[in-house]
């Protein structure tokens, strides 16, 4: 199946959003972001409408300026997120929704340095290595914009995740316990993994 690479664009925000949701997923939910969207929204908002306009915004973490997407058949296929790390006080901890801590407390630990947030393939378009396409590419971006790494972070029980992750040469450097909160995709720890670029 041939594909393009690029980067996101503003009109694309609810598809994107929708991915980025896909990305929260496991055996425990229907994704992890849907549920903060959904108690973030206004009165006249879905949750993927609230998603849609943290994407379409120009500086927020997951605006479409930090998203690479696959797209093939004229249909964006899979996503990728990536951003600076950055370290947050005790106070700015303090707001981040409980079912979210563990992921801020891991990144807190590495400003600065180049972090892969999201990678998403929807359903339909699995099995046919666009997870891999999506993780060269941010790997590529990263030696591009001239940082030494790649940090991501999956859980231990997202198996899939883990073996193309290890298999392109991350490996563990820190680790905590999920906070068991229901809305999480998977129990057990929450790994951080780095890979030098």
């Amino acid at each position: 199946m041939t594909y393009i690479l690029r980067d996101a664009r503003k009109e694309e925000a609810k598809e994107l959003a929708i991915l980025i949701n896909h990305a929260g997923t496991g055996p425990r939910n229907n994704g992890i972001d849907i549920v903060g969207w959904a108690e973030a929204a206004e009165d006249d908002e879905g949750p993927f409408d609230y998603g849609a306009r943290i994407v379409s915004s120009e500086d927020d973490m997951f605006s479409y300026n930090n998203i690479r997407v696959l797209e093939t058949g004229g249909k964006i296929a899979a996503m990728a997120c990536c951003f600076e790390a950055f370290e947050r006080t005790p106070e700015q901890m303090e707001l981040i929704p409980e079912q979210f801590r563990v992921f801020k407390e891991l990144t807190s630990t590495i400003p600065g340095e180049f972090y892969l947030d999201s990678i998403a393939v929807l359903p339909e378009f699995r099995g046919h290595k666009f997870g891999q396409a999506m993780l060269e590419d941010c790997i590529d971006k990263a030696r591009k914009q001239g940082y030494p790494s790649v940090y991501l972070i999956a859980f231990a029980e997202n198996i899939p995740g883990v073996r193309m992750y290890e298999k392109n040469g991350f490996k563990k450097v820190d680790a905590r316990m999920s906070n068991g909160h229901p809305d999480m995709p998977y129990e057990g720890e929450v790994v951080l993994y780095k890979r030098d670029v």
